[in-house]
């Protein structure tokens, strides 16, 4: 009995000793000092993980935060905004990350210009409100660069913000959803703004604007689908004119329509699929006329997928 209470009294400062959360990025810390949330108040690289437990609220905006590690253990908070930081740069890849897959009470999160290109909101189940969106001006050089969002596993949403994302942002994921009132703006001053695909349970009601979505408002160039990536690659297979087939010297492509998808190349492989050449510009006067008679592969490529031609050149 004594060897056993002596054992545990040697292991007690170890068994008591206070966990800690480590926080490398030195802005993130002295945010937290400021905010009177590191009890320490001193930029240590770490915080006490009782501090962080404790905050439901939690404003980082401007901070110049590069790095948000240890942001896993405010698993109390309700709302996270840290808009206007530089996460791992300001422009292009690498991008930044956000884990918030532990904030299970989460229910805002404003993540705006903040060098993003996805974000994981799957185990975030309360959250109802949303921003990703950019500057539409201003001395703001942090650029997020989002394609998508899926908050399908997010019902409660009723406020999503999504403007001035890139031309690649084509795809709102917002099945499931029972919320009221529901406000979504995809709008963009960029210059030839995509059209964001919604897709939802009832696309037809949300079209007419009828129950459950007679309360819903969007904002920006969009329409509804039940399948988005159906309704892209029918897009795209539908809105590309190839001609004239059999070619001799030129054969050109049209685009009925541009909003949403980019052409970016156009790859020529012959009958077997050896690559013959790239093409990159003048997708309306491509040359083949030093092409050997046969048929050919035509690789249209876009930024939401391929559609492949056979073109005969005499």
């Amino acid at each position: 009995m004594r060897k056993l209470t002596i054992i545990l009294l040697t292991l007690m400062p170890f068994l008591t000793k206070a966990q800690i959360t480590l926080i490398p990025d030195q802005q993130f810390e002295q945010r937290l000092i400021t905010l009177n949330i590191d009890s320490d108040g001193i930029v240590n690289g770490q915080i006490l993980t009782n501090d962080a437990l404790a905050v439901t609220d939690l404003y980082l905006g401007g901070g110049f935060i590069n790095d948000l590690s240890g942001l896993q253990d405010f698993i109390s908070l309700e709302k996270l905004t840290c808009y206007y930081n530089p996460l791992n740069g300001s422009f292009g890849a690498p991008y930044g990350i956000v884990n918030i897959s532990t904030l299970i009470n989460l229910k805002e999160l404003d993540v705006r210009a903040s060098h993003l290109n996805t974000i994981d909101v799957s185990n975030n189940a309360l959250l109802e409100k949303i921003l990703i969106g950019n500057e539409s001006g201003g001395d703001i050089p942090i650029i997020s660069d989002f394609t998508k969002l899926d908050l399908s596993n997010n019902p409660n949403v009723n406020y999503v913000d999504a403007t001035n994302l890139f031309n690649r942002f084509t795809f709102l994921n917002m099945r499931n959803n029972t919320a009221n009132n529901v406000y979504i703006d995809v709008s963009s001053v960029m210059i030839n703004p995509p059209t964001v695909c919604i897709e939802v349970d009832n696309h037809i009601a949300a079209t007419n604007g009828t129950a459950p979505y007679d309360t819903w408002v969007v904002a920006g160039n969009y329409y509804f689908s039940d399948n988005c990536v159906l309704s892209v690659e029918k897009f795209v297979n539908e809105n590309f004119k190839i001609y004239p087939n059999p070619a001799t010297d030129y054969v050109s492509i049209e685009q009925k329509e541009t909003n949403g998808v980019t052409l970016q190349s156009v790859q020529i492989l012959d009958s077997s699929g050896k690559w013959i050449r790239s093409v990159k510009e003048n997708f309306n006067q491509i040359d083949v006329s030093n092409l050997s008679e046969g048929m050919y592969l035509f690789v249209i490529q876009t930024d939401k997928g391929n559609k492949t031609e056979k073109i005969i050149v005499k």
